[in-house]
């Protein structure tokens, strides 16, 4: 989080680092590389995905959550750009990155969530 956003090193890439981390498991290994937003949506389609929430949709459990735990990730009601970042939750936030910086949110603010 205390890195400035910068595309393909500290946007929506950071959670999935933070789950690599954890898990070992790296959702986007075949879509890093990209510099940019163009190029980022062009790793995201080349993957065969509409979007990073279809992403996390193919990669992890969808679960309520009420039941989330720390480290698992989640998004609100509404996802208005096909890049949006998921938030990782850590105790009563979440939190993620956009290109105007961190977003630090409630988790109650998270309508899904998914198993990490």
């Amino acid at each position: 989080m205390a890195q400035p956003f910068a595309w393909g090193q500290s946007d929506c890439s950071f959670v999935f680092d933070v789950i690599r981390d954890m898990t070992g498991f790296d959702a986007i290994t075949q879509m890093r590389g990209y510099v940019d937003e163009a190029s980022a949506m062009k790793a995201v389609r080349k993957a065969g995905f509409s979007s990073v929430m279809a992403i996390v949709e193919a990669n992890f459990q969808e679960i309520d959550p009420s039941l989330a735990l720390r480290g698992d990730i989640g998004y609100p009601a509404s996802v208005p750009h096909p890049l949006m970042s998921p938030a990782i939750i850590s105790g009563p936030y979440a939190f993620s990155k956009e290109p105007l910086g961190n977003v630090v949110v409630p988790r109650t603010m998270l309508a899904r969530a998914w198993r990490v």
